[in-house]
């Protein structure tokens, strides 16, 4: 192993660490920092890094997760009962809380954003209440799902990494 590789495997190893710290806080894309660390890694080492498949699979992966937040907190406002409309509040409360309000917003931009279109649609506080609790267990589930695509890409990476390094 070179110095220049054992480096590279260095710097990636932490990016995976912060990854999968970073599912933990909101405003950390958790995946997309595991998604960099192959992305470096693949970019100086070319062939002697994991293949363009894993590469690109792990580019899908990361896609996928990045939308999970806002396609879960929809899933768990509908699930909870709320109308199609407070679904999309959710949705526009979590991209308008993290534009303006950062952390706090992503984790209270989808609740507040259900419970108000909820309200607008004439529904009653406990409908309401309930759709927001949703956008809650939708977020549990983001957050897991999240986690669990980060874990596979760093297993992933270790197992297809290039047995020349």
């Amino acid at each position: 192993m070179t110095s220049l590789s054992l480096t590279l495997l260095i710097i990636t190893s932490c990016l995976f660490a912060a990854g999968l710290i970073g599912n933990f806080l909101p405003v950390v894309p958790g995946p997309f920092l595991v998604w960099l660390g192959i992305f470096i890694h693949k970019l100086v080492l070319g062939d002697a890094s994991v293949s363009w498949t894993f590469f690109g699979i792990a580019t899908a992966l990361t896609l996928i997760a990045q939308t999970l937040d806002y396609l879960c907190s929809y899933w768990g406002a509908k699930r909870f009962g709320a109308s199609w409309q407070g679904g999309l509040g959710a949705v526009a409360g979590g991209i308008l809380g993290v534009i303006f309000f950062n952390i706090l917003g992503l984790i209270i931009g989808p609740i507040a954003g259900v419970i108000i279109v909820e309200f607008i649609c004439n529904r009653n506080i406990h409908q309401a209440g309930k759709a927001g609790l949703g956008t809650i267990v939708g977020g549990i589930a983001a957050f897991i799902a999240k986690f669990a695509i980060a874990c596979i890409m760093i297993v992933g990476f270790y197992i297809f990494l290039s047995p020349s390094i």
